[in-house]
């Protein structure tokens, strides 16, 4: 009788064992299921803002024909803000060709301060942020010069394309804000050059310098790191600086 009492309470026991186990593997199922599903919902509303974020893009390049009302600069900083957030080099590569186009159209423009793109670099609540923006473009300009081959004619026009991106925001001799009255903020405005060459400079510039010189031989002229930097894009010589 006491043996069999004992073995009770050991069946017991072990059934409570069990049960308890059980149960703990039911709420780490459980957890993982909400961990799963947490997961799964936020990457479905990742997926969803960046596909409207692009249609949305898509749309303000869409609307930007030849010959309509030229986007002021801080529409287009804008846009550029969202498409620098959803950035896949791959997936967006024409959206941001249109991005540049839009962006050296605005520089391009005449007698409209609130077109220039440069102009943002003038607002004491966007300087910052426009520098930012302005760096990470020029560095994708990079990114996507060291990959195009300009025996293929689509990439030696997007070549000249980043090529003219690359000189237009590190070289103020172009900028149409400088002239006339604007001329007291060249100091300025160079100085913002200088920053944003050194930052080109420390994410390996001059090494995207080199590949350009060995697809076009002649396209970047130096005899030493101190010396001058010549580019030919299709359009005048600009010179300025690399510092090392």
């Amino acid at each position: 009788m006491f043996t069999l009492s004992q073995t009770s309470r050991a069946w017991f026991i072990d059934r409570a064992r069990q049960a308890r186990e059980e149960r703990l593997v039911q709420k780490e199922r459980e957890r993982a299921a909400v961990v799963i599903q947490a997961h799964v919902r936020s990457f479905l509303c990742r997926s969803r803002l960046q596909r409207d974020i692009r249609r949305e893009i898509d749309d303000f390049f869409k609307a930007d024909d030849p010959g309509s009302t030229k986007r002021s600069a801080l529409c287009i900083f804008k846009i550029a803000r969202k498409l620098l957030f959803v950035f896949r080099i791959k997936e967006d590569n024409e959206r941001f060709e249109k991005l540049c186009r839009s962006i050296l159209s605005s520089m391009d423009a005449e007698n409209e301060p609130k077109v220039w793109y440069v102009s943002l670099a003038c607002s004491k609540d966007l300087t910052l942020l426009w520098i930012k923006q302005i760096k990470s473009i020029l560095w994708y300009c990079c990114d996507f010069l060291k990959q195009l081959k300009p025996e293929i004619l689509q990439d030696s026009r997007l070549i000249t394309l980043y090529l003219t991106m690359l000189v237009t925001f590190t070289d103020t001799s172009t900028w149409k804000i400088l002239r006339g009255k604007g001329e007291s903020l060249r100091p300025a405005m160079n100085h913002i050059c200088a920053n944003i060459m050194g930052h080109l400079n420390q994410h390996g510039f001059y090494s995207v310098l080199q590949h350009c010189d060995g697809l076009f031989p002649g396209l970047v002229s130096h005899a030493s790191h101190n010396n001058p930097v010549r580019w030919s894009v299709g359009r005048s010589w600009y010179d300025w600086q690399l510092s090392h």
